[in-house]
């Protein structure tokens, strides 16, 4: 095989009761797996993972599907890819679906990280990118080349 693509699309929605649904797709020429995944806001908490694995390589593979039930209970914080990876992935689950939830759940932190920061909101496009820089800059320290160290 000379060409190999893979696509990961995650959708974040508020539902405007403290929860957001997080969904999210991984698709390439061996694979579609669906993950739908509720985020309490307050603690930042799984409440309920779903996942369909419509097309894997192997039937076997299907098995994995179950142990994304897991992660209920996982908070959205430091080292949760490590324990996206126990739960989920090695031998009790699939790398790929692990994958597929490692990326939901980054862009959950982003967006996580953003409402602490005052990122979103009415007050952003009050702001100078200065200002915005230099507010996130102590949580976000050296996480990119925005707030990099000078």
């Amino acid at each position: 095989m000379r060409d190999y693509q893979r696509s990961i699309h995650s959708h974040v929605r508020d539902q405007e009761d403290g929860r957001l649904r997080v969904t999210s797709s991984l698709l390439d020429l061996e694979h579609s797996f669906h993950l739908d995944m509720i985020v309490r806001t307050e603690d930042w908490a799984v409440e309920s993972a779903s996942a369909s694995m419509d097309k894997t390589p192997l039937s076997r593979c299907a098995a994995g599907e179950a142990v994304v039930r897991e992660l209920v209970g996982l908070q959205i914080d430091r080292g949760v890819l490590r324990q996206i990876n126990d739960r989920i992935g090695g031998p009790r689950g699939c790398a790929h679906l692990a994958e597929l939830v490692t990326d939901a759940v980054r862009l959950l932190a982003m967006i996580r990280l953003g409402g602490e920061t005052g990122y979103w909101g009415d007050a952003h496009g009050q702001r100078s990118e200065e200002e915005v820089i230099a507010e996130g800059r102590e949580r976000l320290r050296n996480s990119c080349i925005v707030f990099a160290d000078e």
